[in-house]
């Protein structure tokens, strides 16, 4: 067994290699480069979207940041009004009740001076009984 060179079967390999050479650059290398290509253009225009969204995505934090501290303001005012109707209401029935305890203080000591004047007139009445029953008490001593 000898090895020689066939250059009818060479020839044949070549022709078959160059031949698949070209089926994959038609089905296989052309394909897979016009994807990437379009894959890269996609990812380019994405990063020019958002790069241009950038400045509404800035306009709307803004936005959210002035509504947010209006808020806090009015928040903080409504809280301060609520306090200061609160403390209203407070001071209003506290100076009642004082009216209230102070009327009820003048009616008592009315009526404790009204008892006062009628136990004197009591003891006027009852002056001479007092008398006689001293002056006994003391005849027995």
């Amino acid at each position: 067994m000898s090895i020689t060179l066939n250059p009818y079967l060479m020839l044949l390999v070549f022709i078959t290699f160059m031949l698949l050479i070209y089926l994959l650059n038609q089905w296989l290398f052309k394909p897979m480069f016009a994807f990437m290509d379009n894959r890269e253009d996609f990812i380019n225009r994405e990063i020019s979207n958002t790069q241009s969204h950038k400045g509404d995505i800035e306009t709307i934090e803004n936005e959210i940041t002035q509504i947010l501290s209006l808020a806090r303001k009015e928040a903080a005012q409504i809280l301060d009004n609520a306090t200061k109707e609160a403390k209203t209401a407070y001071e209003e029935k506290i100076n009642a009740k004082k009216a209230e305890n102070e009327n009820k203080f003048a009616q008592a000591k009315q009526e404790i001076e009204e008892q006062k004047s009628q136990l004197y007139t009591d003891l006027l009445e009852q002056l001479p009984i007092f008398k006689t029953a001293l002056n006994a008490k003391l005849k027995q001593i």
